[in-house]
């Protein structure tokens, strides 16, 4: 895991200073090791968290024996023995043992198909001196992040927008219509970012630009909705072995490393069968990682302790008190390079704070619940193919029900749920679907922007995304149209980013078995009704965990991983709550849009 920027110039020497800046930004993605590399056109900068070959030969820049190619690069690529060795018979002297010279020859044998084959998670840039063209890409999923800005006379672009803001020239304009994305769903959709014109290259895209052909070319180079179209003959039981084979691969894979490794444990089903198969690879000490907190309905510390005593790993744990802990807050809110509002980015900053103390990477469970059908909101769709036929009346007087009811300090209550049901009842599938997890509707969005806006409002209403992503899988039905859409939104743009960010806050590495792309692939071809059987979430994954896990794991309800926000601000005092608001909007939002 690592960080890295560059800037293309085509009429310019290349700005190495502004480069170096720029990768100074990036100093807690790779705390080990720094390069800088400056060529005709181009500065490359960056930064290195070793992982795989601690020693100078994997260090990178990362230069070809023969000159000509140039790689940057942040990830794992898994099984980079495998194709090392189809390397070595193409003729290949490697002069590492680390992933980044495979990534590197690959490219330089296959061109941008190698993508298709690499099993990984991955962001890198190769320039071609001879040819001068740069090649940017990023993995199947969006695991690791890379920001551009596209200007006349090229192109600069970094591991983080934090970096990128770092190079003076980049303008700084923000974007309203990012603004309308954060109040619909509480983080940005790729390729949109907060500020005008600089972008998120999206999943499984890679993007081309050369001194040729000056605008950028991009192509996605993997399909996951291909995979939803051929179904599964095989008999339930076969599927479920399947599926426990491939993610105990997964698994393996993810445990290559010359430096420590753990994982996060949480006790449910997800994280405890990650654990579990670790155990089998890892019989030594094992170390685990969890958060609590002190309001129950939030704290998962006594299931993480049960489950960790069952898999008999060395555990560690802590207690979040976010709402006492100025410290933390700030830690998670620096930790983000642009408006994020999934608050359990606040646990998952101290738990990677504290995992730090003892690994340099950790396995997580996150990916399970978008690959298997996990979330609350599948079952909703599946409430909503019966609740649509009531007549509106119905409808609308149920979301005002649910309005009324005043929010919990708890997590979700039955009101809000009843609210957003209901609400989204009012609508097609398919935006059901997506306003199962709206933040503020467009007449509230208007309400906190202007009524100047209204234009804005429902012209860049974020849902045209989620459209265009739904009319890609327009031959599909039900919960595989959903799981695809989510996969290419909530997936990349909110869960995996808040993973980067907070364990590269404090410079370990996450690793995420169940978006294996093996694994993935072979999901998708899984029937619809076996991950959500009648109303029973991730059916088939627990089948085939059933001698993996005991009985209190594989029955636990699921419980999403948040931060009482709510009851952290309730019991502020009138004093307190107005400090807090200076704090915030006086001093912390300036420094912020700055």
């Amino acid at each position: 895991m690592c960080g890295f920027a560059g800037k293309l110039s085509w009429t310019r020497d290349p700005a190495a200073g502004s480069v170096q800046k720029m990768s100074e930004h990036l100093r807690h993605r790779g705390p080990d090791d720094v390069g800088l590399v400056e060529m005709e056109h181009l500065a490359l900068g960056h930064r290195r968290l070793s992982i795989i070959d601690l020693s100078p030969n994997a260090k990178q820049p990362m230069t070809s024996a023969d000159g000509r190619f140039v790689l940057v690069y942040n990830g794992e690529v898994y099984n980079f023995i495998e194709l090392r060795q189809e390397l070595r018979r193409l003729g290949v002297n490697f002069r590492s043992s680390s992933d980044t010279e495979v990534v590197l020859y690959a490219y330089i044998f296959w061109g941008s198909q190698c993508l298709k084959r690499f099993n990984g998670m991955f962001a890198l840039a190769i320039w071609d001196s001879r040819e001068k063209e740069l090649f940017l890409a990023r993995d199947r999923f969006g695991k690791k992040p890379l920001y551009y800005y596209h200007h006349r006379d090229g192109v600069t672009f970094a591991s983080e927008l934090t970096a990128l803001l770092a190079d003076e020239e980049i303008p700084r304009r923000v974007s309203l219509e990012a603004i309308n994305c954060y109040l619909s769903l509480g983080y940005i959709l790729a390729p949109m970012t907060i500020y005008q014109d600089i972008y998120k290259l999206e999943s499984a895209t890679c993007l081309t630009i050369s001194q040729a052909h000056r605008t950028p070319s991009k192509a996605r180079y993997w399909n996951y909705a291909d995979y939803f179209r051929v179904k599964s003959a095989e008999k339930e039981e076969t599927i479920a072995d399947n599926i426990l084979t491939l993610l105990e691969q997964a698994t393996e894979r993810r445990l290559i490393s010359d430096v420590p490794v753990g994982a996060f444990l949480s006790g449910g089903l997800d994280s405890s069968s990650v654990v579990s198969l670790m155990k089998r690879h890892h019989p030594e000490t094992l170390h685990t990682f969890s958060v609590g907190f002190e309001e129950e309905t939030y704290n998962e510390l006594p299931d993480a302790d049960r489950a960790a005593a069952w898999i008999n790993t060395s555990h560690h744990s802590l207690m979040c008190r976010g709402g006492k802990d100025g410290r933390l807050i700030d830690e998670a809110i620096a930790a983000y390079d642009e408006p994020f509002a999934d608050n359990s980015l606040i646990p998952m900053v101290a738990v990677s704070r504290l995992a730090a103390n003892y690994v340099k990477v950790v396995l997580s469970g996150d990916g399970a619940d978008e690959i298997f059908a996990g979330y609350l909101t599948y079952k909703a769709d599946k409430y909503y193919s019966y609740a649509r036929y009531l007549p509106d009346f119905v409808k609308r007087f149920m979301t005002s029900m649910g309005e009324s009811q005043q929010k919990a300090h708890g997590k979700l209550n039955w009101a809000y749920k009843q609210k957003q049901f209901f609400y989204g009842t009012l609508h097609d599938p398919d935006e059901a679907h997506y306003l199962w997890r709206l933040i503020f509707n467009p007449e509230e969005r208007l309400g906190i922007l202007g009524s100047q806006y209204r234009d804005l409002v429902y012209d860049s209403d974020p849902f045209h995304i989620f459209q265009r992503y739904y009319q890609e899988v327009k031959d599909l039905k039900g919960l595989d149209r959903h799981l695809y859409v989510d996969a290419m939104t909530w997936l990349p743009d909110d869960i995996l980013v808040k993973v980067d960010r907070a364990t590269m806050a404090s410079s370990i590495e996450a690793r995420c078995p169940f978006l294996d792309v093996e694994l993935v692939e072979y999901a998708a071809s899984v029937p619809a009704n076996l991950k959500l059987k009648g109303l029973r979430p991730k059916y088939i994954l627990k089948r085939a965990l059933q001698n993996v896990l005991p009985q209190f794991i594989l029955d636990k309800a699921k419980s999403g991983f948040n931060a009482p926000t709510g009851a952290w601000l309730g019991r502020v005092g009138v004093d307190e709550f107005k400090a807090f608001n200076q704090y915030v909007f006086l001093k912390k939002v300036p420094e912020w849009l700055n």
